[in-house]
């Protein structure tokens, strides 16, 4: 996994490519597609057009149809190994994972990553899935890829 600063995680020409190449083929519309995947054809349109990048529970989901690795979408990674997310395994059960083979406390992590602990704290509540960028500080803090860190691998 790159340790690159400048990433981008709201717009990404990698991204988009890498969306259109794994569409390539399907000749079903944007709307049947996007609703395969439960997802608004807004966001599926931004993202094959544009190179948007969704919230990190819609990209998941996207991931999750092309069973497809995260970090391959996102060009973190040059191998693209399929990926599907783990049934009974959520972000915030890896985070405790996480958390609790590094030896360290919810506190700490925070202030190592720079973020509040009132966020980790929303997190670990339930339903709640921090921003990619998020994720991305997570994932290189523990030293494993977003898909690990998100459960799907």
């Amino acid at each position: 996994m790159s340790n690159d600063n400048q990433i981008d995680f709201y717009v990404s020409s990698v991204f988009q490519k890498k969306l259109t190449k794994s569409f390539l083929g399907d000749n079903r519309s944007n709307v049947e597609i996007a609703k395969d995947i439960g997802i608004s054809k807004d966001i599926l349109i931004r993202a094959l057009k544009a190179g948007v990048i969704p919230s990190t529970r819609t990209l998941i989901k996207i991931a999750d149809y092309l069973e497809e690795s995260i970090d391959y979408l996102l060009g973190l990674s040059d191998k693209n190994y399929q990926r599907k997310t783990i049934d009974g395994l959520s972000f915030q059960l890896r985070l405790e994972e996480l958390k609790n083979k590094a030896n360290k406390k919810y506190g700490s992590i925070a202030s190592d990553v720079g973020i509040y602990r009132s966020l980790i704290n929303s997190w670990k509540k339930g339903d709640v899935i921090p921003n990619l960028e998020i994720c991305y500080q997570l994932a290189v803090y523990f030293k494993v890829s977003l898909d690990y860190l998100l459960a799907r691998e």
